[in-house]
C-alpha cells in the first residue's frame, strides 16, 4: 500500500501541534528528573538534580506527591517532543521527495509511444482505473416497467436513494459499479448494489443500502447477507460499507461525505 500524500501533510500537521503544545508545557517546570525506588512493593519518590557536576537526591514526601506528577509528566513531555521532532524531520523529507515523484509517476510522463514500448512497474492510477472500469460483467439488469433512476453520469440504479450514493461518489471520483456479481465463500453468487475501488488502497469495496430495515422479514434476510459477508472476509469499514434507512428515517446523502472522507480517500 503507498502511503498517500495527504495523510503524511495531516501527519505533520498533528506533529506540529504537538510540539507546541510540549514546548509550552515545558516553559515554567522545575529543573530536576524522578527517580523512583521502591520499598516493602510500595514507590518512593527521589529528585534528581545536578550541582557543579555533583548528583543530589532529595527524597519527595507523600505529601508532596504533586511534585512528584509534575517531574514524571516533565521527562514524559520531553521524550515525546523528542519522537514527535524526529518524526516531523523525517517526514519533512519524505513529503519532498513525494512532491518531487516517486517512480510510480515516472510511466505516467512518458509519451504514447514510448509507453507502447515497455512494461511499467507502476500502472498510473488513471491507468489502473480504466482496466478495472473496463472489466466486463453482467449484473441483474432490469425488467421492463421497472422505475427509471439514473444518477448524473447516466448510471442507472432502482432506488433515489442510490441515485444520490452514486452521485457521491462521482463527486469524490470513487469509480463504481452497479450490482456486480461476488461470489461468496459458500458459493452464493450475490448483487450488492455498489462495486468500487479504492485508488489510495488499490483495493475493493462493496456497499450494500438497506433501504426498508422496517421491514421485518427484509430486515431478516439482510442480517443473514452481512454474516455471509462477513464469513467471506467483508468486513463493515474496511471493505464493506453498509447504509441503511426507514419510511420514517429517510437516507441523508450528507451521510456519504462522512464515509467516503473516512474510508476512501
Amino acid at each position: 500500500m503507498r502511503l498517500s500524500i495527504n495523510y503524511l501533510r495531516g501527519r505533520s500537521r498533528l506533529l506540529e501541534d504537538i510540539i507546541a503544545e510540549k514546548e509550552n508545557s515545558l516553559i515554567n517546570v522545575p529543573d530536576g528528573t524522578l527517580k523512583i525506588r521502591y520499598s516493602h512493593g510500595r514507590p518512593q519518590y527521589w529528585k534528581v538534580s545536578e550541582v557543579s557536576g555533583i548528583k543530589r537526591e532529595e527524597y519527595i514526601g507523600i505529601d508532596e506527591k504533586r511534585f512528584a506528577e509534575i517531574l514524571a509528566q516533565k521527562s514524559y513531555d520531553l521524550k515525546v517532543l523528542e519522537k514527535a521532532q524526529r518524526e516531523l524531520d523525517a517526514l519533512g523529507k519524505l513529503i519532498r521527495q513525494y512532491e518531487n515523484g516517486t517512480f510510480e509517476s515516472i510511466s505516467s510522463q512518458l509519451s504514447a509511444a514510448r509507453k507502447e514500448l515497455i512494461t511499467p512497474q507502476w500502472m498510473s492510477d488513471d491507468d489502473f482505473v480504466k482496466q478495472w472500469l473496463e472489466e466486463p460483467y453482467n449484473g441483474l439488469g432490469f425488467e421492463e416497467g421497472d422505475r427509471e433512476y439514473y444518477s448524473e453520469k447516466g448510471l442507472r440504479v432502482r432506488s433515489k436513494s442510490e441515485c444520490d450514493i452514486a452521485n457521491k461518489y462521482d463527486q469524490y471520483g470513487v469509480p463504481i459499479k452497479y450490482e456486480k456479481p461476488v461470489v461468496l465463500k459458500n458459493g452464493k453468487i450475490v448483487y450488492p448494489d455498489f462495486t468500487g475501488l479504492n485508488i489510495r488502497r488499490r483495493s475493493i469495496f462493496i456497499h450494500e443500502h438497506m433501504g426498508r430495515m422496517d421491514d421485518p422479514a427484509y430486515l431478516e434476510r439482510n442480517i443473514r447477507k452481512i454474516q455471509d459477508y462477513q464469513a467471506s472476509g467483508y468486513y463493515p469499514g474496511i471493505n464493506l460499507i453498509l447504509t441503511f434507512e426507514t419510511k420514517n428515517n429517510p437516507f441523508d446523502p450528507r451521510t456519504m461525505d462522512g464515509i467516503i472522507k473516512q474510508y476512501l480517500l
